[in-house]
């Protein structure tokens, strides 16, 4: 059965790790499509890998399956969860991955700063879903290693699920997940937007959580590291040096054509951004 799975992990390319998740699937289901979204998210980032699932997951067919492997307590007591919502499924480890999908679909877990730790909290499954954490180890590869679940219970497990293997026989099922809270923009004191960069890609661009919602149309400037760019360019070419710009994702961007923004500003995520508004000539 042709059902598509879709990967990313922190595991690169120059080993085997990724092919042998891919034989595995393979093995159980020959005629699983599988795509790789990314595996080149930094070692145990695991809001790198949230962030890079929740602008990817939404331009696949629905009753796809997402699997996400940035485990950093492989082995431990952690559990994996596969979370059905109505348009896709997803197989993590209970650790935040999930995070902005939950956000999709609750609007909650939201903050105004950006957090300083990892840390995570339960939530309730949003209305209209159901997860299990995978416990019916008659679905997983045997023997089962300690430091490579991604291949001997990740993977088999999503290859049974592209065979339609009802959800609830891979599993129990549980009533909470892990999330961290979704930093969302804010007015300060000034009337101010103020957002943060959540991501940083591999050109450099400064992602930020402002949307094109939450610029000025009349114009505005943004501010970031005491340094001012009073204007919006359309697209990369229009503009030079340090510019902003709405990507594809919807999301302010922070960019230097043929360059890096962030090592131009030596910026970090977490870092603020601020939006004025440009005062009428």
């Amino acid at each position: 059965m042709a059902r598509i799975i879709t990967l990313i992990t922190d595991f690169g390319i120059s080993d085997g790790y990724v092919a042998s998740m891919k034989g595995v699937i393979l093995s159980i289901n020959p005629s699983a499509v599988i795509v790789d979204i990314s595996h080149a998210v930094e070692p145990q980032y695991i809001r790198q890998a949230a962030f890079i699932l929740h602008t990817s997951w939404r331009y696949f067919p629905e009753s796809t399956i997402h699997v996400a492997v940035v485990d950093p307590e492989v082995g431990s007591s952690r559990k994996i969860v596969a979370l059905k919502t109505p348009r896709a499924y997803f197989i993590a480890p209970d650790n935040g991955i999930l995070s902005y999908i939950l956000y999709e679909l609750a609007g909650g877990y939201k903050t105004h700063s950006y957090p300083a730790s990892n840390a995570t909290s339960k939530r309730p499954i949003p209305d209209g879903c159901e997860a299990i954490t995978l416990t019916k180890e008659e679905y997983w590869r045997h023997p089962v290693s300690a430091t490579f679940h991604g291949r001997d219970i990740f993977a088999p497990v999503a290859a049974h699920l592209s065979m339609d293997i009802p959800l609830s026989e891979l599993g129990e099922p549980v009533t909470q997940l892990h999330a961290f809270p979704v930093p969302e923009p804010f007015k300060d004191a000034m009337g101010r937007t103020v957002g943060h960069i959540i991501h940083i890609d591999r050109f450099g661009n400064l992602i930020t959580n402002l949307r094109s919602k939450d610029i000025p149309r009349e114009g505005a400037a943004v501010e970031i590291h005491n340094q001012r760019i009073d204007n919006t360019a359309p697209y990369y070419s229009k503009s030079t040096g340090l510019m902003a710009i709405i990507g594809g994702n919807d999301y302010l961007e922070l960019s230097v054509r043929n360059g890096s923004a962030a090592d131009l500003l030596g910026a970090r995520v977490g870092d603020t951004v601020t939006v004025h508004s440009r005062p009428h000539s």
